[in-house]
């Protein structure tokens, strides 16, 4: 298992996440932690500058304390987060609540001891440079060890390229056989919508007393409205969940104001489409407010084909730009 795998894990098991969403969401993080000056040190830095150092000693003390996805938000920057979200294809306020979740546990790996490196581990840049660099890195490491052997041994130094070869078929061999399956069933909506409702359930009755707001949006943008194309009208399917997405709303920390953001995909006129989108932001406003949630507490806005989080170019990246997401004003 690598060295991070049990983080990737954690994320995906938690928000019903893929491998492949998970992994681009760690590999931005990493990218960004690299690139501060002083790398993982000035990384945690800006925490310590935000107040929250104390977070920062318990995560290198060993005893890691869990941070607000909000306090996340506020030190990485919300455009800093929307890039990971839209790499991702996830909606911003799922990535940010991982990130928080990942946080952690990642810098008690990228830390061990407490000891902050002053730069990343190979294993670790791994995870930022994928498959092909970590084989490129490995074969060039073997091919340092074979020459190193060769000349200890008082083998010809002509023999060392072609061991080097045999150690970089032998690597590739690995990486294929390590690679993930290809998946060639269709994409199939109403499977991709019973998952959806099940993990935004599940999500939304994990909540705990004291929830934050950004913990009820979280769960909330787990779920997918399925309109029909051209529609606003709201879809029957979805009463179940938004009666009990309602009773959450209303039990959010006071003062908090919740927007709901309509979102199309990129097929057909850009004016129809932010119209529409408007059209089917108002239907879910109206059908929580009618439901005792606080007019005051929600915004509804449409963004039309604007923000995608996906490309258009594929069915699913279309399903996934079609979508009512649920973000905190405050």
């Amino acid at each position: 298992m690598g060295a991070l795998d049990m983080v990737l894990n954690e994320v995906e098991n938690r928000f019903g996440m893929s491998t492949t969403s998970a992994g681009s969401l760690l590999s931005s993080l990493l990218t960004f932690i690299t690139q501060q000056d002083g790398g993982l040190s000035g990384f945690l830095d800006r925490f310590q500058r935000a107040g929250l150092g104390s977070w920062v000693k318990s995560w290198l003390g060993g005893d890691a304390k869990a941070i607000a996805p909000e306090s996340v938000e506020n030190v990485l920057g919300r455009n800093t987060i929307e890039t990971m979200a839209t790499k991702a294809g996830l909606s911003t306020s799922t990535a940010t609540s991982a990130v928080a979740a990942m946080l952690p546990a990642l810098i008690q790996k990228l830390a061990p001891g407490g000891t902050i490196p002053t730069r990343l581990p190979s294993d670790i840049m791994s995870y930022i440079s994928g498959p092909t660099a970590a084989l490129a890195s490995g074969t060039r490491q073997a091919v340092y060890a074979a020459e190193r052997a060769a000349e200890k041994t008082g083998i010809s130094r002509w023999l060392w390229p072609l061991l080097a070869l045999i150690v970089l078929a032998l690597l590739g061999l690995w990486f294929w056989n390590r690679r993930e399956p290809v998946k060639t069933s269709a994409f199939n909506v109403q499977e991709q919508l019973r998952l959806a409702s099940e993990r935004a359930t599940t999500a939304l009755a994990s909540l705990k007393p004291g929830y934050s707001s950004q913990d009820l949006v979280g769960a909330l943008n787990l779920y997918v409205i399925n309109f029909s194309t051209g529609s606003a009208q709201l879809p029957s399917e979805s009463y179940d969940f938004l009666n009990k997405a309602a009773a959450a709303m209303q039990a959010a920390p006071s003062g908090t104001t919740i927007e709901v953001g309509g979102h199309t995909d990129n097929v057909g006129d850009a004016s129809a489409n932010a119209q529409l989108s408007e059209k089917r932001a108002d239907s879910v406003r109206d059908y929580l407010v009618k439901q005792g949630v606080n007019p005051s507490a929600l915004v509804a806005k449409g963004y039309g084909d604007t923000r995608p989080v996906a490309s258009n170019d594929t069915e699913e990246g279309r399903f996934r730009n079609r979508r009512i997401e649920f973000s905190v004003m405050r």
